[in-house]
Protein backbone atom coordinates (compact mmCIF):
# COMPACT_ATOMS: atom_id res chain seq x y z
CA UNK A 1 0.00 0.00 0.00
CA UNK A 2 1.38 3.31 -0.91
CA UNK A 3 0.92 6.03 0.80
CA UNK A 4 -1.09 9.45 -1.09
CA UNK A 5 1.36 11.60 0.92
CA UNK A 6 4.10 10.50 -1.54
CA UNK A 7 6.36 13.19 -2.39
CA UNK A 8 9.84 13.89 -4.59
CA UNK A 9 13.11 13.75 -3.55
CA UNK A 10 16.08 15.58 -4.74
CA UNK A 11 19.17 13.47 -5.54
CA UNK A 12 22.02 14.11 -3.38
CA UNK A 13 24.91 11.44 -4.03
CA UNK A 14 26.78 10.06 -1.17
CA UNK A 15 24.47 12.56 0.99
CA UNK A 16 22.66 12.33 4.12
CA UNK A 17 20.27 14.87 3.58
CA UNK A 18 18.67 16.87 0.42
CA UNK A 19 15.50 19.16 -0.15
CA UNK A 20 12.24 17.58 -0.23
CA UNK A 21 9.64 18.89 -3.23
CA UNK A 22 5.66 17.89 -1.76
CA UNK A 23 3.31 16.80 -4.46
CA UNK A 24 0.04 17.87 -3.74
CA UNK A 25 -2.38 15.48 -3.51
CA UNK A 26 -1.62 12.73 -6.11
CA UNK A 27 -3.88 9.95 -6.58
CA UNK A 28 -0.43 7.79 -5.67
CA UNK A 29 3.07 7.75 -5.90
CA UNK A 30 2.82 6.39 -9.69
CA UNK A 31 1.45 9.36 -10.73
CA UNK A 32 4.35 11.13 -9.88
CA UNK A 33 6.04 8.68 -12.09
CA UNK A 34 3.80 9.55 -14.92
CA UNK A 35 2.08 6.37 -15.02
CA UNK A 36 5.15 4.27 -14.55
CA UNK A 37 4.69 0.48 -13.46
CA UNK A 38 5.37 0.43 -9.64
CA UNK A 39 7.66 -2.47 -9.04
CA UNK A 40 8.58 -3.78 -5.43
CA UNK A 41 12.59 -3.70 -5.59
CA UNK A 42 12.82 -6.57 -2.95
CA UNK A 43 11.06 -9.48 -5.39
CA UNK A 44 11.64 -7.67 -8.52
CA UNK A 45 12.91 -10.66 -10.69
CA UNK A 46 13.23 -9.54 -13.84
CA UNK A 47 17.08 -9.11 -13.92
CA UNK A 48 17.08 -13.34 -13.86
CA UNK A 49 14.17 -14.74 -15.62
CA UNK A 50 16.47 -14.96 -18.92
CA UNK A 51 19.80 -15.72 -19.80
CA UNK A 52 21.84 -13.99 -22.68
CA UNK A 53 23.20 -16.27 -25.27
CA UNK A 54 25.78 -15.75 -27.93
CA UNK A 55 26.37 -16.72 -31.24
CA UNK A 56 29.34 -16.84 -33.36
CA UNK A 57 29.99 -16.70 -36.69
CA UNK A 58 31.19 -19.80 -37.08
CA UNK A 59 28.02 -21.68 -35.47
CA UNK A 60 29.08 -21.72 -31.83
CA UNK A 61 26.32 -21.26 -29.68
CA UNK A 62 26.59 -21.15 -25.89
CA UNK A 63 24.18 -19.90 -22.71
CA UNK A 64 26.67 -18.56 -19.89
CA UNK A 65 26.48 -15.08 -18.38
CA UNK A 66 30.10 -15.46 -18.26
CA UNK A 67 30.89 -16.42 -21.89
CA UNK A 68 28.56 -13.55 -22.83
CA UNK A 69 30.54 -11.18 -20.62
CA UNK A 70 33.77 -12.19 -22.32
CA UNK A 71 32.27 -11.42 -25.69
CA UNK A 72 30.87 -8.01 -24.50
CA UNK A 73 34.51 -6.96 -23.20
CA UNK A 74 35.62 -7.55 -26.79
CA UNK A 75 33.87 -4.36 -27.76
CA UNK A 76 36.16 -2.24 -25.70
CA UNK A 77 38.64 -3.44 -28.38
CA UNK A 78 39.03 -0.65 -31.42
CA UNK A 79 39.54 -3.40 -33.50
CA UNK A 80 36.14 -4.70 -32.98
CA UNK A 81 32.67 -3.11 -33.38
CA UNK A 82 29.69 -3.49 -31.83
CA UNK A 83 26.18 -2.23 -32.03
CA UNK A 84 23.10 -2.60 -29.93
CA UNK A 85 19.41 -3.36 -30.84
CA UNK A 86 16.41 -3.10 -28.31
CA UNK A 87 14.35 -5.15 -28.50
CA UNK A 88 11.98 -4.44 -25.67
CA UNK A 89 11.80 -1.40 -23.33
CA UNK A 90 9.65 0.16 -20.24
CA UNK A 91 10.43 2.19 -17.33
CA UNK A 92 9.17 1.40 -14.22
CA UNK A 93 9.34 2.93 -10.49
CA UNK A 94 11.46 0.20 -8.03
CA UNK A 95 10.45 0.77 -4.83
CA UNK A 96 12.37 -0.26 -1.69
CA UNK A 97 11.48 0.00 1.89
CA UNK A 98 14.15 1.82 4.13
CA UNK A 99 14.87 1.75 7.79
CA UNK A 100 14.65 4.57 9.99
CA UNK A 101 18.01 6.09 10.20
CA UNK A 102 16.92 8.67 13.17
CA UNK A 103 16.04 6.20 15.36
CA UNK A 104 17.76 3.52 13.89
CA UNK A 105 14.85 1.35 13.92
CA UNK A 106 12.51 -1.03 11.35
CA UNK A 107 8.90 -0.98 10.81
CA UNK A 108 6.66 1.99 13.31
CA UNK A 109 4.22 -0.73 14.76
CA UNK A 110 0.81 0.15 16.31
CA UNK A 111 -0.59 -3.34 16.77
CA UNK A 112 -1.39 -3.39 20.66
CA UNK A 113 -4.42 -2.57 22.36
CA UNK A 114 -5.93 1.25 23.31
CA UNK A 115 -2.99 2.80 21.40
CA UNK A 116 -3.58 6.23 19.52
CA UNK A 117 -2.48 7.50 15.92
CA UNK A 118 1.24 7.66 15.41
CA UNK A 119 2.27 10.72 13.78
CA UNK A 120 6.32 10.61 13.11
CA UNK A 121 9.11 11.83 10.70
CA UNK A 122 11.50 9.13 9.45
CA UNK A 123 14.33 9.62 7.33
CA UNK A 124 16.68 7.40 5.67
CA UNK A 125 18.75 6.90 2.39
CA UNK A 126 19.04 3.87 -0.07
CA UNK A 127 21.84 3.71 -2.74
CA UNK A 128 20.24 2.44 -6.39
CA UNK A 129 22.55 1.27 -8.51
CA UNK A 130 22.31 -0.19 -12.49
CA UNK A 131 22.52 -4.06 -13.28
CA UNK A 132 22.96 -6.39 -15.98
CA UNK A 133 22.30 -10.37 -16.60
CA UNK A 134 26.04 -11.11 -17.14
CA UNK A 135 26.84 -10.84 -13.84
CA UNK A 136 28.96 -8.53 -11.66
CA UNK A 137 28.86 -4.69 -11.81
CA UNK A 138 27.62 -2.55 -14.47
CA UNK A 139 30.86 -2.06 -16.67
CA UNK A 140 29.66 1.82 -17.37
CA UNK A 141 32.68 2.66 -20.14
CA UNK A 142 31.03 -0.74 -22.02
CA UNK A 143 27.52 -0.09 -21.41
CA UNK A 144 27.59 3.87 -22.19
CA UNK A 145 30.69 4.66 -24.82
CA UNK A 146 30.52 1.90 -26.64
CA UNK A 147 27.11 0.19 -26.77
CA UNK A 148 25.69 3.47 -26.02
CA UNK A 149 23.19 2.10 -23.56
CA UNK A 150 22.00 4.73 -20.89
CA UNK A 151 24.36 7.51 -22.61
CA UNK A 152 21.85 10.30 -23.12
CA UNK A 153 20.70 13.38 -21.13
CA UNK A 154 17.77 11.09 -19.46
CA UNK A 155 19.95 8.96 -17.94
CA UNK A 156 22.02 8.87 -14.34
CA UNK A 157 25.49 9.76 -15.45
CA UNK A 158 26.65 7.04 -12.83
CA UNK A 159 26.22 3.42 -12.15
CA UNK A 160 25.49 4.12 -8.56
CA UNK A 161 23.46 6.92 -6.42
CA UNK A 162 22.73 7.13 -2.92
CA UNK A 163 19.56 8.84 -1.98
CA UNK A 164 18.28 10.25 1.08
CA UNK A 165 15.28 11.61 2.21
CA UNK A 166 12.35 12.36 4.88
CA UNK A 167 8.66 12.09 5.10
CA UNK A 168 5.95 12.25 8.05
CA UNK A 169 4.19 8.66 8.39
CA UNK A 170 0.76 8.01 9.62
CA UNK A 171 0.15 4.90 11.42
CA UNK A 172 -3.14 4.18 12.81
CA UNK A 173 -4.39 1.78 15.19
CA UNK A 174 -4.15 -1.85 13.35
CA UNK A 175 -1.35 -0.73 11.37
CA UNK A 176 2.49 -0.83 10.72
CA UNK A 177 4.28 1.25 8.37
CA UNK A 178 7.65 2.71 7.25
CA UNK A 179 9.89 4.79 4.79
CA UNK A 180 9.98 4.28 1.16
CA UNK A 181 11.90 4.91 -1.57
CA UNK A 182 12.35 4.56 -5.09
CA UNK A 183 13.83 5.48 -8.91
CA UNK A 184 12.87 5.44 -11.74
CA UNK A 185 14.59 2.86 -13.85
CA UNK A 186 14.70 1.54 -17.04
CA UNK A 187 14.70 -2.03 -18.09
CA UNK A 188 15.96 -2.84 -21.51
CA UNK A 189 16.30 -6.11 -23.20
CA UNK A 190 19.20 -5.78 -26.26
CA UNK A 191 20.93 -7.87 -29.29
CA UNK A 192 24.45 -7.21 -29.72
CA UNK A 193 25.91 -7.73 -33.35
CA UNK A 194 30.06 -7.95 -32.81
CA UNK A 195 32.35 -7.86 -36.02
CA UNK A 196 35.47 -8.87 -35.60
CA UNK A 197 37.21 -10.55 -32.72
CA UNK A 198 36.74 -14.40 -31.73
CA UNK A 199 35.60 -16.20 -34.10
CA UNK A 200 35.13 -13.53 -36.74
CA UNK A 201 32.13 -11.80 -35.42
CA UNK A 202 29.08 -12.80 -32.94
CA UNK A 203 25.92 -11.98 -31.82
CA UNK A 204 24.66 -11.53 -28.60
CA UNK A 205 20.73 -12.22 -27.94
CA UNK A 206 18.84 -11.29 -24.43
CA UNK A 207 21.12 -8.70 -23.12
CA UNK A 208 19.18 -7.36 -19.89
CA UNK A 209 20.38 -3.95 -18.64
CA UNK A 210 18.29 -1.53 -15.95
CA UNK A 211 18.99 1.63 -16.47
CA UNK A 212 19.04 4.75 -13.79
CA UNK A 213 16.68 7.31 -15.16
CA UNK A 214 17.92 10.93 -14.05
CA UNK A 215 14.59 12.16 -12.53
CA UNK A 216 14.87 13.01 -8.76
CA UNK A 217 13.93 9.96 -6.48
CA UNK A 218 10.82 9.35 -4.72
CA UNK A 219 9.96 9.07 -1.19
CA UNK A 220 6.43 7.72 0.52
CA UNK A 221 5.63 5.34 2.90
CA UNK A 222 4.29 1.67 2.90
CA UNK A 223 1.37 0.99 5.29
CA UNK A 224 -0.11 -2.30 5.50
CA UNK A 225 -2.44 -3.67 8.41
CA UNK A 226 -1.18 -5.59 11.42
CA UNK A 227 -0.34 -9.11 10.14
CA UNK A 228 -0.12 -8.03 6.45
CA UNK A 229 3.31 -8.00 4.15
CA UNK A 230 5.72 -4.95 4.12
CA UNK A 231 7.39 -4.49 0.54
CA UNK A 232 10.94 -5.60 1.72
CA UNK A 233 9.23 -8.54 3.53
CA UNK A 234 8.00 -10.37 0.92
CA UNK A 235 11.44 -11.28 -0.41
Amino acid sequence: MISTSASRVGIALGAVTTALFLVASPASAAAQGAGLTEVNGHTDKWMAQATPSVTYDNGYKVDSAEEVKSALEQCKDSKVSCAETPVESKQVTKWFDVGNDAMGVGPIENCGTGQGEINQTLSGSKTFTWGWNVGGNVDLTLVKDVLKIGASAQYSETNAETKAGDIRITVKPGERGMLMMGKDTEQRISDVTIQGGKFGGAKISGLRTEILLAEAARVSTDVVKCGELLRKEQS
